[in-house]
């Protein structure tokens, strides 16, 4: 008995030292077969441990746009507000820049509203409904609304342009309105037909044909035809109060005296009333770079649409839609102290948007064609 026992000492003693020593050929001796299958099952672990930095959509791809310039032309126009940079379709570059009266904290998803920038949005969801041949660019708004002494030349082509006739000359009222459409009928007249008038009317009329060719609201239908495709994130619907409050105030400046005013709820609502009332949209700079990029890419419904309707040709009155400007695309609004612009290659594949809060003097349109040229020589 004892014998056996000495034998199974000796046995697990020997086991222990082949155990041992191929632990230390695994770990030490990196020419043996065991070092091999150490490293892998290490390696192994090691990825399955480490956490990667968190990646969002508010990541910019590098870039080599020279940021020195770029600041120089905001801080010559004391800019302040977001600006995005897309470059061969990338979000490459989106910083906040200065501060407003109230030194409010911006970041890359500060949002804004845009004002007459929409309609360019609003002219594309137009033309979408065209390429799927369910409008007409020539269909009289008739079809679609009564309006007083609006013949058959009042079309919804006249809308996108301006040329309608239609005006109106009563100020709505300072609650939001989420029926910007009745209050139009009710209040629009008509006049020469086939002059240019900005009249914010014609736009409120087409969010309501979006409606009725496509069978759902205007707001599902640019929801699902464009914000959706587009991949933005922070854009939407300034619905109420409680939305408003998240987004950047506006402020206007006074330069008699040199002195800033934040803009009231009443004045805010009642200008959006005089657009698209709860329909109007805040979005981002990222998100708004994103936009114009996609309604101008072939994803959408392609260049001859975007031309026939969404995009105004050069030396066009202002509408708020895309308009060509020798080699570019350009549009700006300003709206109860929101100011806006953006400028983009032809092909909408690289360009700049400019999107502010207050602003005190200076052109945002001049500054981004001026940065859109630094992009280009960067590109």
């Amino acid at each position: 008995m004892r014998h056996k026992a000495g034998r199974i000492v000796a046995v697990l003693l020997v086991l222990l030292i082949i155990v041992g020593g191929g632990a230390v050929a695994a770990i030490y001796q990196k020419d043996s077969l065991a070092h091999v299958y150490f490293r892998k099952l290490n390696d192994k672990t090691e990825k399955t441990t480490t956490t990667a930095a968190p990646v969002t959509d508010e990541t910019a791809t590098s870039s080599t746009i020279d940021e020195a310039k770029l600041k120089a032309q905001l801080k010559r126009l004391q800019f302040v507000g977001n600006v995005a940079v897309i470059q061969d379709g990338k979000l490459v570059y989106q910083q906040p820049y200065g501060q407003d009266p109230q030194k409010n904290t911006k970041t890359a998803a500060t949002k804004y509203q845009i004002g007459a920038l929409q309609n360019t949005l609003t002219a594309a969801a137009v033309m979408q409904l065209v390429k799927d041949g369910k409008l007409d660019l020539t269909t009289p708004v008739s079809k679609y609304y009564l309006l007083d002494n609006a013949d058959a030349s009042v079309t919804v082509g006249s809308l996108l342009e301006m040329t309608s006739g239609l005006t109106l000359d009563v100020l709505p009222a300072s609650e939001l309105n989420k029926d910007v459409i009745a209050w139009n009928l009710a209040n629009a007249t008509v006049t020469t037909t086939g002059q240019y008038n900005f009249q914010t009317v014609n736009y409120a009329l087409l969010s309501g044909i979006i409606a009725q060719a496509s069978g759902v609201s205007y707001q599902k239908f640019i929801k699902d035809t464009l914000l959706q495709p587009a991949g933005v994130k922070h854009t939407g619907f300034v619905t109420s109060a409680a939305v408003q409050s998240k987004l950047a105030p506006s402020f206007t400046y006074d330069k008699a005296s040199d002195s800033a005013s934040a803009v009231t709820q009443d004045t805010l609502f009642q200008t959006m009333n005089d657009q698209l009332g709860s329909k109007q949209l805040y979005t981002t700079a990222s998100d708004m770079a994103q936009l114009t990029h996609y309604v101008t890419s072939s994803s959408f419904v392609g260049e001859k649409y975007m031309h026939q309707g969404a995009i105004a040709k050069e030396g066009t009155a202002y509408t708020g839609r895309l308009t060509i400007d020798g080699s570019r695309l350009v549009s700006r609004a300003d709206f109860a102290g929101y100011h806006n612009a953006l400028a983009f290659t032809e092909d909408g594949k690289t360009g700049v948007v400019l999107l502010s809060n207050y602003q005190k003097d200076g052109s945002l349109s001049d500054a981004a064609k001026a940065i859109l040229k630094i992009v280009q020589k960067d590109n």
